[in-house]
This record gives structure tokens, sequence and C-alpha cells, in this order.
């Protein structure tokens, strides 16, 4: 009789490896972001007063009698001088117009709201006037009808 080999075994006497299932990258990612917003909000708040604003362009020495003209005068109430005379802004392109200027020069005070301002340029576009804004140091300036005068502190 011959001798048989001996039957595998059906059982296994350990159990089978865990299955590895592929990484999940989506938490480092969120970290990522998250880190990533915390250092831009620190980033971005830690800036000097002085980067923060800008200021606007000045002219350091320039005495009024000296100032270009035409010169429109922009006031804080609205109104609006052509050297000195009250004039609306309608009456001041056709002035313009009439007397041939090819530049209009615009006063007004720094903190005039810029509508005010754009109102006054779209009133002197039709008249095609190339328009210069003039701008003084940081002082009161005062402008009655008829004269120009400066207060300052």
């Amino acid at each position: 009789m011959a001798a048989t080999a001996p039957k595998p075994p059906t059982e296994r006497l350990l159990p089978p490896p865990p299955r590895r299932s592929a990484p999940d990258f989506s938490i480092a990612t969120v970290n990522i972001v998250l880190l990533l917003v915390l250092f831009f909000l620190v980033a971005g708040s830690i800036v000097a007063e002085s980067e923060q604003g800008f200021d606007l362009p000045e002219t350091t020495d320039l005495p009024l009698a000296d100032l270009p003209r035409p010169l429109i005068v922009l006031q804080p109430g609205g109104e609006t001088l052509l050297d000195g005379a009250r004039l609306d802004p309608a009456a001041i392109t056709e002035r313009l117009l009439a007397e041939g200027a090819g530049t209009a020069h615009v006063l007004t005070a720094r903190d005039m709201p810029a509508r005010a301002l754009m109102d006054l340029l779209a009133a002197l576009e039709p008249a095609g006037l190339e328009t210069s804004l003039i701008t003084l140091r940081s002082r009161a300036l005062w402008i009655e009808p008829g004269l120009l005068a400066e207060e300052g502190p």
C-alpha cells in the first residue's frame, strides 16, 4: 500500500488579514485650509495704521493769488463759484465756452463728498474742457463771492 499524502487543512489557523482601505486625505486638507484661514486672519490684522489709509494729494505752497484761472470753486454747501462769481454749473460751462478756455481748474475742500465733485465734472463734460483739480495744504479756505481770501489757524 502506498502512502497517501496528508490532506491540507480546510480551516486556517490565523484569521485573514484585514483589508486596507485607501487613506482618506480629506481631514488633512480641511486642517490645512483652516490653518491658512487662521494665518490670513492674523496676518491681515497686523498692519500698521499708516498702511491702511492713503493721503490725498496736496500742494505745499501755493498763494491764493497765484491760483490758475479760470478757477471753479466747489463749496461745501454745493455752491459753485467761477473766479469768485457765484454761478450754477450750466452757466459756468457757457461762460467758459464763450471765453474760449481750454482748461477748467477746480478747487474744492478735501472732505467734499465725491458725488458733488462728480456732478460738477459731469456738467463740464459737454463743453469738452480739460479739467484740473487744484489742491491746497490743510488749511481752511473761505471764498466769498467776488473775493478770494484765506483764513487758517
